[in-house]
């Protein structure tokens, strides 16, 4: 039997989740990602998309014990091109739709490097510019 899918819209401060039919709406924190854990039975397919940072901390809280899958913004974008227009409730849904497409070829392991990869040259950023006197603000 395939493993059940839910599609997550992330933004600063909210979570929108779409499982098995249903919507449902959660703050971008720690009681939200234990709430999606108590609707998600583990070993789901999570299609979350790659949101700036956003996303980057309900990803690693996930990994253990689901089949998170980061879905470049681009490929949302193209996928709604054809299916639709631009929501949080939707944007979860066609997440969900375009993991269940996917099958098996985007595994967590390579979400897990990437978002390892994407910590790394943030950080390497950062550092850059403290090194070189960079001024963030514009003063």
């Amino acid at each position: 039997m395939e493993a059940p899918v839910t599609g997550i819209d992330v933004s600063k401060d909210k979570l929108i989740m779409y499982f098995q039919g249903k919507f449902y709406e959660f703050p971008n924190d720690r009681q939200g990602y234990e709430e999606i854990i108590k609707i998600s039975p583990k070993g789901c397919k999570v299609g979350i998309e790659s949101t700036g940072i956003y996303h980057v901390n309900l990803a690693k809280y996930l990994m253990g014990e689901y089949d998170v899958r980061i879905i470049n913004p681009f490929i949302l974008k193209k996928f709604k091109d054809f299916r639709g227009k631009k929501s949080d409730k939707n944007d979860a849904k066609k997440l969900a739709e375009i993991v269940v497409s996917m099958g098996s070829e985007f595994t967590t392991s390579d979400a897990r490097e990437l978002t390892s990869q994407w910590d790394f040259v943030t950080r390497s950023i950062a550092r850059v510019k403290v090194e070189e006197g960079f001024d963030t603000f514009g003063l």
